[in-house]
């Protein structure tokens, strides 16, 4: 991947990321927040990214939710390395959510995590096949 296409896929997932779509029509304290993630790690790259939240499917540039306390299913996507090398796969992850807490989906080496911000604390793992 080259520099160019490099700046391309970083400043797309900002935007993506920045992108909000709530659940519910309660007030913040109320909610909690889920985003995918972006990674670059030991010459790796990651994303996840959020495609349906208890079966109601996001539009394409979003990639955080506001979610209501309670347990939640996301289907997920996931590309690992080289975008071009690795094609975009999805699985499912569910966890109990937490009012006021804020979550991020990440690819962890053949596992999908989902990490507590406030804390760093793994919550829930989905393994690969």
């Amino acid at each position: 991947m080259n520099h160019t296409t490099m700046m391309l896929v970083i400043c797309a997932n900002i935007l993506i990321i920045g992108c909000t779509y709530p659940l519910s029509p309660k007030s913040t304290g109320q909610l909690a927040y889920v985003a995918g993630s972006l990674d670059f790690r030991n010459v790796m790259f990651s994303n996840v990214f959020i495609i349906a939240v208890d079966g109601q499917r996001l539009k394409f540039w979003q990639n955080k939710v506001a979610v209501p306390p309670g347990s939640h299913r996301f289907t997920v996507g996931y590309r690992y390395r080289d975008p071009g090398d690795h094609p975009t796969q999805k699985t499912t992850v569910a966890f109990a959510a937490v009012a006021g807490n804020n979550y991020r989906l990440e690819y962890y080496y053949g596992k999908i995590l989902v990490r507590n911000m406030d804390n760093y604390n793994i919550i829930a793992q989905q393994q690969l096949p």
